[in-house]
């Protein structure tokens, strides 16, 4: 400890800032471990830095369905993917398996039965969206209007009645999902979930009306 003590004169001696020098001596005073925990966090501030962030976040409540929401500071209406997952009944994926498959889709919905019935777009909706908490945490999700995409996409299967029991037990809630949709769009339904409101109309707008609704 005094090694470390004259170091730090050293420093301050020949023009190192004091608070750099001090920051060197409290360093030294980290045991392994320590050093260790705070790079980490520092890693982990830096890699988030550049993702867009939550500005408000919430649960959406489609009849006893829930799924965590979220607006990014870019204007974004997310889902997180978990929300999306436990949504539709997927708690967690299949042992072994991840939620992707390298087509860009939940595993869930890359299947042999269901590929009639999605398209590029719904692909593309498919992407993760990486972004912050308002914790400052990292986590992924999905834009919001890839939902009402994969409920029509179960809907057309369930008609051509193609689905196998799991299939039906998701059909189930997304039918669910897309009855409440069709009384408001997720746009409108986010915002009221996280208690985001854009304009005056919107917070005096009666339940069940939004006016982005009409656009």
């Amino acid at each position: 400890m005094d090694h470390d003590r004259r170091r730090t004169r050293w420093k301050v001696q020949w023009g190192v800032p004091a608070r750099a020098a001090g920051g060197t001596a409290r360093a030294a005073a980290l045991s392994g471990d320590e050093r260790r925990e705070i790079a980490r966090k520092a890693a982990k501030a830096r890699w988030a830095r550049h993702l867009p962030q939550a500005t408000h976040q919430g649960v959406l409540r489609l009849g006893d369905i829930e799924i965590e929401v979220a607006i990014l500071d870019n204007g974004q209406r997310v889902m997180t993917q978990v929300g999306f997952m436990w949504g539709l009944g997927r708690i967690r994926p299949p042992k072994g398996r991840p939620y992707r498959r390298s087509s860009n889709l939940p595993a869930f919905l890359a299947t042999r039965n269901l590929k009639p019935f999605i398209g590029e777009g719904l692909v593309v909706l498919a992407n993760q969206i990486e972004f912050r908490t308002e914790q400052g945490l990292k986590t992924v999700g999905y834009v919001a209007s890839f939902l009402p995409e994969v409920c029509a996409v179960f809907a057309r299967a369930k008609q051509a009645g193609v689905l196998n029991v799991t299939q039906r037990n998701i059909a189930r809630r997304a039918e669910i999902i897309a009855e409440q949709l069709q009384r408001s769009s997720m746009t409108c339904l986010i915002a009221r979930a996280t208690g985001y409101r854009e304009s005056r109309e919107m917070r005096d707008a009666p339940d069940g009306f939004c006016q982005e609704d009409q656009i």
